[in-house]
């Protein structure tokens, strides 16, 4: 696929017929061409292992395609052009990569430290570049956590310390690998309401992810790279969601089977929050015969019970295993309260039981 000369003026960042093959045989993308263009939100969406974070760091620079070209404002991004000094400096100066693992991203004794490095490295003076840390410590509620080392942060620090290391900079172009994993609910929105702001402050946002609510939130233009590592769809966020077939296709979303007696309950899945299930109607398929029927009332409950019970069930693992990993950081208290709302929502599965037991 090509790229027509007016969207091509349009570009920040252009990746055209990419390839990348780990230690010359692992395919992780195959002739891949998307294109972003400045200010806008744009997301890669995918299943684990289809290559978004490959795409990403290909479009930072960090590594190189085995075929293809990706280009920044028009200049092709390579280890030859990356070896011209000021092309050097204007590109890392204007595009920021944030880690999927912040640990990956923190190496400094402290985070003023780790937010002053990269304004020092393009040069800034020293001054301001402790201006702008502050700023950005203040930006992002972190201003007390200055002298601190990351290895004495939490994930949701260390998150925000490494997307502040980056913002120091101010690079025109911010691009993120996964940036909501591992981050409770409280944290995702705050970073969520960032990214628009810093969109809105004219900063263009890209994003690698598989959480399709967060594209939802972001309005974004999403690339859909399917699990033989090639673009599946590009489009809107609305019109990308919508596309069950596509999602399905894709691995995002699956089917789910619930049997009751000689009944088939049939219906597509995910859990990403916004996407759209329709509890409402849905098909029966009988094994002795394709008659199609709508469920009545009391089919409707039950069958929501069970899916309830399903995601209780998740709720609850969830909560047990952040309980033991809070004691293995020797915050005995908060495991303690984690455990709690373990055993507490266990019981609720009890009660979805019970409730499904009593529909005649």
């Amino acid at each position: 696929m090509r790229l027509s000369v007016s969207e091509r003026d349009r570009d920040i960042i252009r990746v055209e017929g990419v390839s990348y093959r780990y230690y010359d045989r692992i395919p992780a993308l195959s002739e891949v061409t998307v294109s972003v263009q400045e200010g806008e939100r744009f997301a890669v969406i995918g299943s684990n292992g289809s290559g978004k974070s490959t795409l990403l760091q290909i479009m930072s620079g960090l590594i190189y395609p085995s075929g293809g070209a990706v280009f920044f404002r028009g200049r092709e991004v390579s280890e030859k052009s990356l070896r011209d000094k000021d092309f050097l400096k204007l590109f890392r100066g204007q595009a920021g990569y944030v880690f999927q693992d912040s640990d990956i991203q923190l190496f400094c004794p402290t985070v003023l430290d780790e937010l002053m490095y990269g304004p020092l490295q393009l040069d800034i003076g020293e001054e301001e570049a402790l201006d702008r840390a502050h700023e950005v410590m203040k930006m992002l509620g972190i201003e007390d956590l200055g002298d601190r080392p990351s290895y004495m942060l939490s994930g949701g620090e260390k998150k925000r310390v490494a997307l502040g290391s980056v913002l120091t900079m101010n690079p025109e172009v911010l691009l993120l690998d996964e940036p909501t994993n591992g981050l409770d609910p409280r944290t995702q929105c705050f970073l969520m309401e960032l990214l628009v702001a810093l969109n809105e402050a004219g900063k263009t946002i890209v994003i690698a992810t598989h959480d399709l609510s967060l594209v939802e939130e972001l309005h974004a233009r999403v690339a859909v790279l399917s699990e033989e590592h090639r673009v599946e769809g590009i489009g809107s966020a609305g019109d990308i969601l919508r596309d069950e077939a596509l999602l399905l296709k894709v691995n995002l979303i699956h089917e789910h089977l619930h049997f009751h007696g000689e009944t088939v309950h049939k219906h597509l899945h995910s859990h990403y929050r916004a996407h759209q299930h329709d509890h409402g109607v849905h098909t029966h398929i009988h094994h002795k015969n394709t008659e199609v029927t709508v469920m009545n009332d009391l089919d409707k409950l039950k069958h929501l019970l069970h899916h309830w019970r399903e995601h209780n069930d998740e709720h609850a693992q969830t909560y047990k295993d952040w309980a033991d990993k809070a004691l293995g950081l020797g915050n005995k208290e908060l495991s303690e309260v984690l455990e709690r709302l373990y055993q507490d929502t266990k019981r609720m599965s009890a009660l979805f039981d019970q409730a499904t037991r009593l529909i005649k």
